[in-house]
């Protein structure tokens, strides 16, 4: 499986580097490892000496050098900038950057968008599809669907005890607890669309 990639936030909004840390975290193949507010002196060469995959860059911490300081990270080839932005941020910023995040989208949008930004190997599928069975999968679909256990084994002619099981080996396997991780690790390994998730 691919290792974590490393993040670093540019913004002086608490409740967006909070933000953007938390769904990285429920994300698994990203990790917030620095957050700079955008004051700081030599902000360039800060941000690459980090070696970081992702700057997630807030446009209005670094209004004053975002012109040439996109220019410089653009010439970065293994450092991908996405701009966080919004119905309100002017056109000429918003085609500065290349890949964005719209802040005013929910959280499964916006993990769907950063899953594209990031893409997934052949590699992570692999690993996925062994890591959990295939009637795991079908728990675990009908989970993020929002079925109750009883739902979900009369669905697929399965006792309640079974189902639970089930899921108490699927919590183990993927080390995750909550609904909304196991939601976000469905979306991510495209076991479920987006599309259905908001219609449950």
């Amino acid at each position: 499986m691919s290792k974590t990639k490393k993040v670093i936030v540019v913004s002086n909004a608490f409740l967006l580097s909070s933000g953007i840390e938390n769904l990285t975290l429920e994300l698994r193949s990203m990790l917030v490892d620095h957050v700079y507010n955008g004051s700081e002196k030599n902000l360039y060469e800060k941000l690459i000496s980090n070696k970081p995959e992702f700057i997630i860059i807030d446009p209005e911490s670094v209004s004053e050098i975002l012109i040439p300081l996109l220019r410089k990270l653009n010439e970065e080839k293994d450092i991908k900038v996405i701009g966080l932005v919004s119905s309100n941020t002017n056109d000429n910023i918003n085609s500065r950057f290349k890949f964005t995040l719209n802040t005013q989208d929910n959280k499964y949008k916006l993990i769907e968008a950063l899953q594209q930004i990031v893409g997934k190997d052949d590699d992570d599928k692999t690993d996925n599809e062994q890591l959990i069975s295939k009637r795991e999968i079908e728990i675990l679909r009908n989970l993020t669907l929002g079925l109750t256990n009883q739902e979900i084994a009369d669905k697929l002619f399965l006792s309640v005890h079974t189902v639970m099981t089930h899921r108490k080996k699927i919590t183990r396997k993927l080390g995750i607890k909550s609904l909304s991780g196991l939601t976000v690790y469905a979306l991510m390994n495209n076991l479920v669309d987006i599309r259905e998730v908001e219609r449950s």
